[in-house]
């Protein structure tokens, strides 16, 4: 692979050489889908035409979040809503930006909390949403709450963008329950 200076001084090499022959160097760099700015003198890649293309682009660069959080009930590491915020921006580089907002959906009396995350491919306009549970023992108790939102934005938003996570502060899920399950179908009325 070429160093920096190689591909600097490549690019440089094309705009003097299209210029003696009497061509324009942009159109040379058009036809072969280099993106060059000439004020920083720095290559570009094109963006990606639709949501399923930046998305592979994103992954390719293999970025996770790093675990920058302690569980001391669990004696665990884990990535914090910021690390996992900090890791989706590299997707803005693909033209992917994303919301997080706190929904509400009502079947009769009862009710459903959930994030919904919406990442947005600016250039094409395309959207993806998907919506991540709130859960709190204790709905009432604002702080339980905050945990609940938080945990639900980390997990939407790693979902959405299929970054990697280990489930640390999740330990509790994976063990075996207490006595019955209850399996809960939104769909049927007053069971959500």
């Amino acid at each position: 692979m070429a160093t920096k200076k190689q591909r600097f001084d490549s690019i440089d090499n094309i705009i003097k050489k299209t210029s003696k022959d009497g061509n324009d160097p942009l159109d040379y760099l058009e036809k072969t889908n280099v993106r060059y700015n000439m004020a920083t003198k720095k290559e570009t890649k094109p963006q990606a035409k639709n949501m399923a293309e930046a998305l592979l682009e994103f992954q390719k660069l293999a970025v996770s979040a790093s675990k920058d959080s302690k569980n001391p009930h669990f004696k665990s590491s884990y990535a914090s809503l910021e690390a996992v915020i900090s890791a989706a921006n590299e997707a803005t580089k693909f033209g992917i930006c994303f919301t997080q907002e706190i929904d509400f959906e009502f079947n009769g009396d009862t009710g459903m909390t959930f994030v919904r995350t919406v990442l947005i491919h600016a250039p094409s306009g395309e959207q993806r949403t998907s919506r991540t549970p709130i859960r709190s023992k204790d709905p009432a108790d604002p702080q339980k709450m905050g945990s609940g939102i938080t945990y639900a934005k980390r997990y939407g938003l790693q979902s959405a963008l299929g970054l990697p996570s280990e489930d640390d502060d999740g330990n509790e899920a994976s063990k075996a329950p207490k006595g019955k399950v209850q399996h809960i179908n939104p769909n049927d009325e007053g069971t959500w």
